[in-house]
């Protein structure tokens, strides 16, 4: 059966997040900027979490969805421009759709990418610091698709939604890929 997915376009950025004056330089490429001198680091394409996935505790119904959904809604966002850490941070819901409905919810703690050299901050970014998704699970399989904001982060989800036993709070979770990126770092 088919996945639906709704596709988020429109949403690009998160406040605080900038678009990178030159995100084609190279890295360690030096400019000048109203701030001063600075450099163009690549951050390469990372699994986040690296291992696993990130699962949401349930906070509601039972711990099965038995083949009811889940419809599941899930987004991340890039955190840290303007300071010296890049993080990226997770939020996953799902819930059954029919009673019992098993639910569940949470946020990831925050996945640190990158650390800037000390006394560096980074100004900017060449991707959009904000991605999010809706679907419904209709299988048991693991649920992989493209990136849905234009020119956001993350180029890959990876989802567990449905199994075929209890999964709630245990199994059902969520991991992203993202994409190589350009960050601009200068002194803080």
């Amino acid at each position: 059966m088919r996945k639906s997915v709704i596709s988020i376009g429109a949403v690009a950025a998160v406040a605080g997040l900038s678009v990178a004056p030159s995100a084609s330089a190279s890295p360690g490429s030096v400019g000048q900027g109203k701030a001063g001198t600075f450099a163009s680091v690549v951050i390469p394409a990372k699994r986040i979490p690296v291992d696993n996935r990130f699962i949401p505790p349930r906070v509601g119904g039972d711990d099965e969805f038995n083949g009811h959904g889940p419809d599941v809604f899930a987004n991340s966002t890039l955190e840290g421009v303007g300071t010296n850490r890049l993080r990226v941070r997770i939020f996953m819901d799902a819930i059954e759709t029919r009673a019992d409905f098993t639910h569940v919810r949470g946020t990831s703690p925050d996945f640190l990418i990158y650390v800037a050299p000390a006394g560096q901050c980074v100004q900017s970014v060449s991707r959009g610091g904000y991605e999010e998704i809706r679907y419904r699970d209709t299988d048991h399989a693991v649920d992989v698709f493209a990136g849905q904001v234009t020119d956001s982060f993350v180029s890959e989800w990876s989802f567990v939604g449905d199994t075929n036993s209890s999964e709630a709070g245990t199994r059902t979770g969520v991991a992203l890929t993202t994409f190589s990126f350009v960050a601009n770092v200068q002194p803080c």
